[in-house]
């Protein structure tokens, strides 16, 4: 172990596997898909957090798969699209029919796709932000019933990911879940401090993680914002590492006390996050759990000793926007350019891949994966 008070042991000398990954996929699906609507004629994330208040960009948040928290701003650009096209209907409106267009999908041709694509790993959401469970979990939702698929989509795509040589690795929102508390985020402050800390969200949590790491051993743990706090979070990681020794995690699993979450702490989370954007980083929420660090929208990165991956969809979102246009895309040559330009740096692209509602990978997207692999 390379850093005695952490339980982290990769973070210097991570496996070879990771060293040799260049190119991943990230796989962002879900009951979002449904609807498929972010605006597009605003910047992407990495420049909107900077040239903009955080109220502003989340209000106009480029990404599909936030639409729950950006239809919640009275006349903000999904507000108005969901009173148009849905009414009052409430967002578990798509998350009952999504269970039922995703018996469609067919991980065998998304796996063989990234395969052809060149990609090293393979890294899926299990769990986003609102809450629902891509796999048929035995951690049950204490709050809704249902709130999961009933087929093992995580299970069958590790299988067909492995299957071709790739590793693979798997995403859960940690600190965010609006199953548990809908409060509409718009600043750094509501962001990081206004998860559910209760002890029966942090079982849930703690929970799903153990069986995500003995159902499927990922080779990635990739958690979002942060994670609830509960000091069973190094315990997590110690069985991780026995369970997967050549396994890595991500730096996104930052804690707040509690005595933190009031006006005051979110002020102060307000300020940091201010001062973090000017200095153009990431990292907001700090952890000292990490094997590598996580950027967004951002290949910018000083830290010659640190290992850390760029993530980032093919347009402005990573969840299917199915407005998005030709212009909006990423093209295949700028693919090749970040691999080149992150790699020697010891970084790695992982670049989205957004379905639609029934599975299929939109044909702009396969285009470009296919083209990326001619290299």
């Amino acid at each position: 172990m390379n850093n005695t008070d952490t339980p982290n042991i990769h973070r210097y000398d991570p496996p070879k596997w990771f060293r040799d990954a260049d190119f991943g996929i990230f796989i962002h699906w879900g009951a979002s898909s449904i609807p498929a609507f972010a605006p597009v004629d605003v910047d992407d994330y990495g420049t909107l957090m900077k040239e903009k208040p955080m109220s502003y960009v989340f209000a106009n948040m480029p990404y599909a798969e936030w639409y729950p928290n950006s239809m919640k701003f009275p006349g903000s650009p999904a507000q108005v699209y969901h009173d148009k096209n849905y009414k009052d209907k409430p967002y578990d409106y798509f998350i009952e029919e999504f269970r039922k267009r995703a018996k469609n999908v067919d991980v065998e041709k998304w796996a063989e796709l990234f395969s052809q694509a060149g990609a090293k790993y393979v890294v899926v959401v299990s769990k986003h932000h609102d809450g629902f469970v891509m796999f048929d979990t035995k951690v049950k939702h204490p709050k809704k019933e249902n709130y999961s698929l009933d087929f093992d989509h995580v299970g069958n795509l590790a299988a067909a990911v492995r299957k071709r040589g790739m590793r693979f690795g798997v995403y859960y929102s940690s600190l965010i879940d609006w199953s548990f508390k809908d409060r509409r985020i718009d600043s750094a402050g509501s962001l990081f401090m206004g998860n559910d800390n209760s002890k029966l969200y942090c079982d849930y949590c703690y929970n799903h993680w153990r069986e995500i790491i003995d159902r499927y051993h990922p080779d990635v743990l990739w958690s979002d914002i942060g994670y609830p706090t509960d000091n069973r979070l190094e315990d997590l990681f110690t069985y991780y590492y026995k369970q997967v020794p050549e396994g890595v995690v991500n730096d996104r699993w930052g804690q707040w006390p509690n005595l933190l979450r009031n006006r005051v702490g979110e002020a102060l989370i307000n300020k940091m996050a201010k001062s973090t954007l000017e200095k153009n980083s990431d990292v907001v929420l700090d952890t000292k759990y990490y094997d590598f660090r996580t950027l967004e929208y951002n290949t910018k990165w000083e830290q010659k000793d640190i290992w850390f991956e760029v993530c980032r969809g093919m347009d402005k979102s990573f969840g299917f926007n199915q407005f998005s246009r030709p212009q909006d895309y990423i093209t295949p040559e700028e693919v090749k350019k970040i691999i080149a330009e992150v790699f020697p740096k010891k970084g790695r692209l992982l670049l989205n891949a957004g379905p639609d509602s029934y599975g299929a990978i939109p044909e702009y997207q396969v285009e470009i994966l296919r083209k990326v692999g001619i290299r």
